[in-house]
């Protein structure tokens, strides 16, 4: 019989959302110093962690062969184009709007998706439809392999049952992040907002918390408060 394989073990990180956990069992200053160690190899996808893409939605999960796409609809992004459509009394209908971010596993890919019971104990099952991103651990890093713990949320809304909380282990040879928000912001607003928009970006960045509407009106307030303070003449 095959060895029970446990969320505590696989993915620490993400154990206290499924079990009670007494005390810390995650060390999140060492997981600190492995990303900073493995930036170079992690890339673009070192800014979007420890779980910055929280509560974003998912558009598509694609696997063709040996590659595997997760397109995501990056929601800090969204609460700040919302938070500015509402601000301004823009004519844009905010629940049509969409700021794509893509991973791209390839190369020896293997994924697995998992059920985890009320034990911590991972239950392999087929693919299913994912609806949110929750949390993610990066779990291994070599040469020639990335291996990543998602945790998403399964929504049961046609069958009327409670959600359900769903861990996908990725691994590959080679990950890839292809920001496309920048793009969909211009074809959203073109380029009235590009200021503003550079200085979510910049306070996104710096690992401000900007994933609320509270906060992008304090954002948006202090952005025009700067505009203003440039527009005044000098002694």
């Amino acid at each position: 019989m095959s060895e029970k394989r446990n969320i505590q073990t696989i993915a620490p990180l993400l154990a206290d959302d499924f079990i009670d956990v007494d005390e810390p069992i995650f060390d999140t200053d060492k997981y600190s110093t492995f990303l900073e160690k493995n930036a170079n190899r992690l890339g673009i996808f070192n800014k979007y962690l420890i779980c910055k893409l929280h509560d974003s939605w998912i558009i598509r999960i694609e696997q063709v062969l040996d590659k595997l796409r997760i397109t995501l609809n990056d929601f800090s992004t969204y609460v700040f184009a919302d938070t500015l459509i509402e601000k301004y009394k823009l004519s844009i209908d905010p629940d049509h709007i969409a700021f794509p971010l893509t991973f791209e596993f390839e190369g020896n890919l293997r994924v697995e998706y998992d059920k985890v019971d009320d034990n911590g104990n991972l239950k392999q099952i087929r693919p299913i439809e994912l609806n949110e991103y929750l949390y993610e651990q990066v779990t291994l890093i070599e040469n020639e392999k990335i291996e990543i713990v998602f945790h998403f949320w399964k929504s049961q809304v046609k069958e009327k049952r409670p959600g359900e909380r769903i861990i996908v282990i990725v691994s590959a040879k080679e990950l890839n992040l292809k920001e496309n928000q920048d793009r969909a912001w211009t074809e959203l607003f073109g380029h009235e907002y590009d200021g503003l928009y550079q200085y979510f970006k910049e306070q996104f960045d710096s690992d401000r918390y900007v994933s609320d509407h509270n906060e992008c009106e304090k954002l948006i307030d202090e952005f025009e408060e700067r505009m203003k303070n440039e527009k005044k003449p000098t002694a």
